[in-house]
C-alpha cells in the first residue's frame, strides 16, 4: 500500500486516467488521503470477493445519496440491510429468465422501429437514440407505460439531475446542491418534472387489468406510493441510464474496430439470414455477445463503486479502520494487464468459455457483485444483444471526421459532447 499526495486535485481533473495511473505504479491496494477518511483503491479480485460478497454485511454503500429527497429515495440503489433485501425479493420475480424472455419482442420491436426511421448517409444522434430506445423498453416492458412522447424532456431533466447528484456525494454535497444557483434550480426543476411523469405511470397502471403483471403490478399492492414512486424511479432511471451509454459505447468502438464488425456481420448473417432475431437466438449470438462483452469491459457504465466499512476490517496485508472506504473502479479493473493481456487492444477472443474460465470471477465487473448485483442484469444483457443484432443487420455506423468523443465520469461514464455517426447501408 503507498500513501498517494495530492489526491483530491488529481482526482477531479481526471479520474480514469488518476485511478488507472495508480493501480500501474503502486499495484492492487492503494491508499488515498482524503479529509479525514482513509481511502483505498483495491485492484485484487480476490479482496473485491472478500468485500463484496464473502463479507459484505460489513460494509455499506458509499457514498450514501441522502435518501429523503432526490431522484432514488429509498429505492433499490440506496436502502440498506433488510429492507434493500425485502425490496430486492418483491421485485426479482419480473427478472426471472423466463420473464425476461418474454420481453425480446419489445426490444427488437423498438430496437427494428429505430433502425427503419434512419436514411443513407443520415448523420445519427447515437447517444439520444439509444437512451430514447432504452427508455422505450423498459417503461413497456416493466410498467406497461409509454414514455416516447416524453422522451426528449427525461433526457433533459436527467442531464440536470445527474450533474447534481455528482455534487451531492462530495463533501457537504447536501450544502451545495441547496444553494439557489442557476443549475440548482435546474435540478429542482426537473425533479418535479421527472416526479410527474413517473407518478403519472403509476397512476396509469392502477387504470389498468388487474391481470396485467408486470413489475409496477407486482410492487403496488406492497408498498405505500412514496416507496412505490422510489423503486418505480430508480428502475425506470439507473436502469435505462446504464443500458443506454453501454449501447453507445458499443457502436462507438465497434466503428473503431473493424475485424470485430466483419465478425459481428459474418455471424447475424449465419444465424440470422437478415430475419429480426428472437430470444432464443441470445445463446446463438457468441460473437454478438462477445462484442457487448468487451465494450462495457472497456467503457464500462457504471465504472465505480464504494463501500464504507461498518467495524476494523482485514484482509492479508490491508488493515482498514473503521469508517475507511474501499473503492473499486472497473474502469481501472478491467485493464489490469495481470488479467487482460494487452488490455487497451479490443478483444473478442478473451470471451472464449475457456478464457472466461481461467479468469478469475470478480476480475470482470460490469454489474457490480453480491447482494448488490445488479437486479436487470439479465435484462441488460438481453436488451444489448438483440439491440445490436437487429440494428448491425441493416446499418454501419461510421464516426464523424473532427468530432472527438471523451468518456466523462459522472454516476455513469457518458459520452461527451454525446455521440453522432453517420449510417451507412450495411450487408443483410
Amino acid at each position: 500500500m503507498r500513501w498517494i499526495p495530492g489526491v483530491l486535485v488529481r482526482m477531479q481533473r481526471d479520474p480514469l486516467r488518476f485511478f488507472g495511473e495508480l493501480a500501474d505504479q503502486h499495484g492492487d491496494i492503494v491508499r488515498l488521503p482524503l479529509g479525514v477518511r482513509d481511502f483505498y483503491l483495491v485492484n485484487d479480485p480476490e479482496l473485491i470477493q472478500d468485500v463484496l460478497v464473502n463479507n459484505s454485511h460489513q460494509f455499506e454503500k458509499f457514498p450514501r445519496v441522502p435518501r429523503s429527497k432526490g431522484l432514488f429515495g429509498n429505492g433499490l440503489l440506496t436502502s440498506e440491510g433488510d429492507f434493500h433485501l425485502r425490496q430486492r425479493r418483491l421485485a426479482q420475480p419480473a427478472f426471472h429468465r423466463e420473464r425476461i424472455q418474454a420481453y425480446a419482442e419489445l426490444m427488437v420491436i423498438a430496437a427494428r422501429d429505430l433502425r427503419d426511421s434512419w436514411r443513407p448517409g443520415q448523420e445519427v444522434d447515437v447517444s439520444g437514440s439509444m437512451n430514447r430506445l432504452a427508455l422505450e423498453v423498459i417503461s413497456k416492458a416493466l410498467f406497461s407505460s409509454n414514455t416516447s412522447r416524453d422522451a426528449a424532456e427525461i433526457g433533459r431533466c436527467l442531464e440536470h439531475v445527474l450533474a447534481a447528484l455528482n455534487r451531492l456525494v462530495m463533501p457537504m454535497g447536501s450544502l451545495l446542491v441547496s444553494i439557489p444557483t442557476p443549475a440548482n434550480l435546474r435540478y429542482r426543476r426537473a425533479m418535479r418534472r421527472l416526479d410527474a411523469i413517473v407518478f403519472e405511470m403509476i397512476r396509469a397502471r392502477r387504470s389498468l387489468s388487474a391481470s396485467q403483471d408486470d413489475l409496477l403490478g407486482m410492487l403496488m399492492g406492497e408498498m405505500d406510493e412514496r416507496q412505490l414512486r422510489d423503486e418505480v424511479m430508480t428502475l425506470f432511471v439507473a436502469g435505462h441510464e446504464t443500458t443506454a451509454n453501454a449501447m453507445t459505447w458499443t457502436w462507438h468502438l465497434l466503428a473503431r474496430n473493424p475485424d470485430a464488425e466483419r465478425c459481428l456481420r459474418e455471424e447475424l448473417c449465419h444465424v440470422l439470414g437478415g430475419r429480426l432475431p428472437q430470444a432464443e437466438d441470445c445463446g446463438r449470438l457468441p460473437v454478438t455477445e462477445a462484442v457487448v462483452a468487451e465494450s462495457i469491459r472497456l467503457l464500462p457504465p457504471v465504472w465505480i463503486l464504494g463501500r464504507k466499512a461498518l467495524a476494523d476490517y482485514r484482509f492479508g496485508d490491508l488493515r482498514a479502520p473503521r469508517g475507511s472506504v474501499l473503492l473499486v473502479c472497473m474502469h481501472t479493473l478491467h485493464r489490469r494487464p495481470s488479467v487482460f493481456s494487452d488490455p487497451e487492444r479490443f478483444d473478442l477472443g478473451r470471451w472464449t468459455a475457456a478464457a472466461k474460465q481461467s479468469r478469475h470471477r470478480y476480475a470482470y465487473l460490469p454489474f457490480g457483485a453480491g447482494s448488490r448485483l445488479c437486479i436487470g442484469e439479465r435484462f441488460a444483457w438481453m436488451e444489448q444483444i438483440l439491440v445490436l443484432a437487429t440494428i448491425a443487420q441493416k446499418w454501419r455506423l461510421r464516426p464523424i471526421e473532427g468530432r472527438a468523443v471523451e468518456p466523462l465520469p459522472m454516476l455513469t461514464l457518458r459520452p461527451s459532447p454525446g455521440l453522432r455517426m453517420t449510417a451507412q447501408p450495411g450487408v443483410s
